[in-house]
């Protein structure tokens, strides 16, 4: 009888949401600050420019390009919340209307921030001139409680979905499909959510969470990128039932010195109960650069952080290792970004490249390590590698086959 009453109450309640929104929607002739309604042949912007913070935009399946700016198809500089109605057969997609950048670029009106610090938001993110590194930080005001959901964003030159000092965050059913550098890509952000979404097709990441806090990537599959879900410069980050295929590199978590004086630190990442496998794809990144020098073949790929947990996770059929656990001076020995000639490599980094304090445990990791290649990294193919020597780092009920260790046998887990 209970359980009778409670569906009832909620059958009321849902009843009248609905009937709320739609008497506001008419009264606002679809046009209002607090709830508007998009069909094919609008404009998606034009809503966004007239909506009020908080306000609601719905847009209806079906392609839309917008054309009011050369560079990015849509500029959002207020929290809304903009929701695509996609269905199973028809989705909300944006496209590129002709030599496009970005796809939808959430950031704050004030123009001191990471959008004009750069003359471009591909990489290598050259600086504009006058612009000291580290000039763009997470700081107030920021754009707070935006959400995005059932939109397709296509075939954009640089980012799809671009974030950058946003407070309350949430992407639900966003699809990344040939955006060339960055799929979903927050940076200087804090409390956010990544769910049930899709990135494909990008020459750099599928989802990258950048010099950003507490953030929950879930439900999402990444496949077909460089590299699938790269952490980078993050604390208190959690990836968890996601699927990363045939990237050529699964997940990458990184301590990078060049984004040290944005955000120091990279601490208290927990990855746990997702699929990593296939992950062969050939490293195309351009000569010379970062992205070039990540092995290919690789599940996880952690260089760098501290007190992090790796657990539960499924990790098959990677050509060169399932999770390797790397200093950041180890791992770009001998390349550009040798910690010997990095010009970004302060003391203060020196002093946190080592990957210390670190959990992998109960973890099942098939058939890695059989294919290397003949890449720098070759020998250390193996389900489980270890080339750090921080301390705390340990290892407790894996499934495995294969190890390989500067440090001597991997250490136990306490």
């Amino acid at each position: 009888m209970r359980g009778m009453r409670l569906r009832a109450l909620v059958v009321v309640l849902v009843v009248a949401i609905l009937s709320f929104v739609a008497v506001t929607t008419f009264a606002a002739g679809y046009h209002g600050a607090l709830v508007q309604l998009v069909s094919p042949g609008g404009s998606i912007q034009s809503a966004v420019d007239r909506a009020a913070p908080g306000g609601w935009i719905f847009v209806l399946p079906g392609v839309y390009r917008e054309t009011a700016d050369a560079t990015n198809g849509l500029n959002i500089t207020t929290g809304v919340h903009l929701v695509g109605l996609s269905t199973a057969r028809a989705r909300v997609v944006l496209e590129n209307a002709g030599g496009q950048n970005n796809g939808i670029v959430v950031v704050p009106a004030d123009r001191t921030r990471c959008m004009s610090c750069h003359t471009s938001l591909a990489p290598p993110f050259p600086l504009a001139p006058g612009v000291k590194a580290g000039g763009a930080t997470m700081r107030t005001p920021m754009i707070r409680d935006f959400s995005i959901s059932g939109i397709t964003i296509r075939d954009f030159a640089n980012n799809g979905l671009f974030l950058e000092n946003v407070d309350g965050f949430s992407i639900v059913d966003v699809e990344s499909v040939d955006n060339r550098n960055y799929g979903i890509f927050p940076t200087l952000s804090k409390n956010g959510s990544i769910e049930q979404s899709h990135a494909t097709g990008s020459g750099d990441t599928g989802v990258w969470v950048e010099t950003s806090q507490n953030v929950r990537v879930t439900d999402t599959l990444v496949e077909g990128n460089l590299v699938g879900f790269e952490v980078s410069n993050s604390d208190d980050i959690q990836l968890a039932h996601n699927e990363s295929r045939h990237n050529s590199l699964g997940m990458g978590i990184f301590l990078l010195p060049g984004l040290f004086a944005e955000r120091p630190g990279a601490k208290r990442i927990t990855v746990e109960l997702n699929s990593i496998h296939d992950n062969n794809r050939p490293n195309d990144g351009p000569p010379g650069t970062l992205l070039a020098a990540l092995p290919n073949g690789t599940g996880i790929l952690q260089i760098g952080v501290d007190d992090s947990l790796i657990t539960r996770n499924r990790i098959e059929n990677n050509g060169l290792v399932g999770v390797a656990l790397v200093d950041v001076c180890v791992g770009f020995a001998g390349t550009d970004f040798d910690c010997g000639v990095n010009p970004a490599v302060t003391p203060a980094f020196l002093a946190d490249q080592d990957a210390t304090g670190n959990r992998i445990v109960a973890n099942d990791l098939v058939n890695n390590g059989t294919n290397p290649g003949t890449q720098p990294f070759a020998f250390a193919a193996s389900d489980l590698a270890l080339l750090s020597f921080g301390a705390g780092n340990c290892y407790a009920h894996n499934i495995f086959t294969s190890t390989f260790s500067i440090a001597g046998a991997l250490p136990s887990c306490p």
